[in-house]
């Protein structure tokens, strides 16, 4: 009876307070996966995606701080377990630094606002200081400029681009109207 009830305060434990594991591989800057396979999800933060801008200098920076290393997994009490890709979303403690934060506080994440979490103030105050302090993405003179062309090269219209095709349609209206009045007398 004592041994049950150890392993029922033990359970309990694990389950209120998180989980440890190892990580064994980082997918992108805010997913990874632990040694049984799970797939994590850090809860609050969005790092850009591989393809995009940051993309991998945010995987490289989650990989040096966790990768082969044992982690906490905690849970938010607000939020889901799961996202719709069934990761777990957990916040990720390491030697009592919580990495979510982290990676906010180092440039290479932005505190992800659109789903409510615990602490999702906090978060928002690391993005703050991260840029104000020009750290990681915040501190590339140049990522207007490099986004620009990103889209550019995704399909988005060009800004120059977009202004140009305005000014020929008008040009063309109106040479369409000046014919039409023209003809009409």
């Amino acid at each position: 009876m004592r041994q049950t009830i150890t392993y029922i305060l033990l359970l309990t434990t694990f389950v209120c307070f998180g989980t440890t594991t190892k990580v064994t591989r980082v997918i992108d800057g805010d997913t990874f996966e632990t040694e049984t396979g799970e797939a994590v999800r850090l809860i609050g933060i969005n790092t850009p995606e591989i393809s995009d801008i940051f993309g991998q200098e945010a995987k490289q920076h989650l990989t040096d701080l966790i990768y082969g290393k044992t982690i906490d997994l905690q849970t938010d009490n607000i939020s889901k377990d799961r996202d719709r890709y069934s990761r777990l979303l957990r916040y990720v403690i390491l030697d009592g630094i919580d990495i979510n934060k982290k990676m906010i506080l180092d440039g290479f994440a932005f505190a992800y606002l659109k789903y409510q979490f615990e602490k999702s103030s906090e978060y928002k105050e690391a993005q703050l200081s991260a840029s104000e302090q020009n750290k990681g993405m915040w501190g590339n003179k140049k990522i207007d400029e490099k986004i620009e062309k990103q889209d550019y090269k995704r399909g988005a219209p060009h800004p120059l681009l977009s202004k140009e095709i305005f000014i020929i349609s008008v040009l063309i209206l109106l040479f369409l109207i000046g014919i039409y009045y023209y003809f009409k007398r």
